[in-house]
């Protein structure tokens, strides 16, 4: 058998097979033997016709069972000769063969990009650090609203969710239902600007679309024209105002703090190996997006589309574009990440020790906001596995790397991950 290889790009090839005509008819012959002994053929006991018989009758369903059959040994064949890799099965895109003569089969397989790296210390690593400060504000603030009080006021401001009779004409019939809205234009779908001002008691009318109707009346059952404005007559039953304390000293004090300053101090203490610990991550992140930048390398689109078409094949039609560019990015990203870390496990080799597995084990317990012992209590299947040893041995490997190169603050606006984005499928192919 003769194998010729042509690359087409980085992630696929051709494979360009020729079977001398001998080996080919050996091969049909057995196979049309060991399919007579199961056929029937008019005239014949079954598995007693003559294979000529055996031919004429089934030749047509024989030959293209043994095509698939007999191309897939020959592909395997060439596939361990020549330690060819793919991911997808292959793809017959020529087949040329009748009885007696050889037979010539062209093939396309994807396999995985090759990673090369130009350089990997000494470079400028953009990366967004998390700032201990920031995370205090963050922390407090979260914590102001959760002692937020909701209090019954007369006159609404903007923001201010407002109870209401809602009614509208539906069919001849008037629809009467509580609904609950927002005065301003904070909230899509939600919000009415003329709320504003508005007291308890007060009569008013407004046009709503069928789509906020439903939204707020919890109905999608209604018979209403989404894009349709009906009038509505609303009356104002009640308004309520979330209101979030002042972050000051008297709220500290509540929080039992002696005041803001103090509070402040504490907060951050307790945060602060998580945020180093965080930046570990952003850290690590930004040195593969760094060197997928400096050594860009095509990912294998069929297997992109094959995975995502899988992840997606019960997903509502209606959301499906939509989901399809969420995972879209998502997979870009984590299979980029996959083959930049095989190329540096590969040239780095590092042996991954005890010590380093218990380091790696203390970081994610305290992203996780637990000690280590209740970690590995908690992930004892996930730690004894393989995935877990490999992960951790990237995590080293980047920290290493770490150490021989700069980092940079990044700009406002980071730029778009790395990797090429597979096209979403079209409304023919949702059917």
């Amino acid at each position: 058998m003769q194998v010729e290889i042509k690359e087409i790009n980085g992630v696929s090839k051709e494979i360009s097979l020729r079977v001398e005509t001998e080996r080919v008819d050996q091969s049909y012959q057995k196979y049309l033997a060991k399919a007579a002994r199961s056929l029937e053929v008019p005239g014949f006991r079954k598995g007693k016709a003559p294979l000529a018989m055996v031919q004429k009758a089934h030749g047509d369903r024989i030959r293209d069972y043994f095509e698939k059959d007999f191309i897939d040994e020959i592909f395997n064949e060439a596939a361990r000769e020549h330690e060819l890799h793919f991911l997808l099965a292959p793809v017959v895109k020529e087949l040329n063969w009748t009885p007696g003569s050889e037979m010539t089969v062209l093939f396309e397989i994807e396999h995985e990009p090759k990673v090369e790296f130009v350089q990997l210390s000494g470079l400028q690593i953009p990366r967004r650090e998390i700032l201990l400060e920031d995370e205090v504000e963050r922390f407090i603030t979260e914590l102001a609203k959760e002692h937020a009080v909701v209090t019954d006021v007369d006159a609404a401001e903007a923001n201010d969710q407002v109870n209401l009779e809602l009614s509208f004409d539906l069919g001849g019939e008037t629809q009467t239902q509580t609904v609950e809205m927002f005065a301003g234009e904070e909230y899509p779908q939600r919000s009415l600007a003329t709320l504003t001002g508005t007291r308890t008691g007060d009569k008013l009318s407004a046009e709503l679309t069928g789509k906020q109707i439903k939204l707020l009346c919890k109905d999608s059952d209604l018979s209403l024209d989404n894009d349709t404005a009906y009038p509505c007559a609303l009356e104002v039953n009640s308004i309520s105002r979330y209101s979030v304390p002042a972050i000051d000293d008297e709220f500290a004090k509540d929080m039992d703090f002696a005041d803001l300053a103090e509070m402040r101090a504490k907060i951050g203490a307790d945060l602060r190996l998580k945020v180093e610990h965080r930046n570990l991550e952003i850290e690590n992140s930004a040195i593969i997006v760094k060197l997928f930048t400096d050594n860009k390398f095509p990912l294998p689109p069929k297997t992109l589309r094959y995975i995502l078409e899988d992840e997606l094949k019960n997903a509502d039609p209606q959301i499906r574009d939509l989901l399809f560019q969420y995972y879209a990015q998502n997979l870009v990203q984590e299979m980029t990440a996959l083959y930049i870390m095989q190329a540096l496990r590969k040239q780095q080799e590092l042996e991954l020790t005890d010590t380093m597995l218990e380091q790696y084990i203390e970081h994610l317990a305290i992203l996780d906001d637990m000690s280590a012992g209740a970690f590995k209590e908690k992930e004892a299947a996930r730690i004894a596995s393989e995935d877990f040893r490999i992960a951790a041995t990237n995590f080293h490997i980047l920290r290493a790397l770490a150490v021989d190169n700069d980092f940079i603050e990044a700009p406002d606006q980071p730029e778009t991950e790395p990797g090429p984005e597979p096209e979403s499928p079209t409304q023919e192919e949702h059917a």
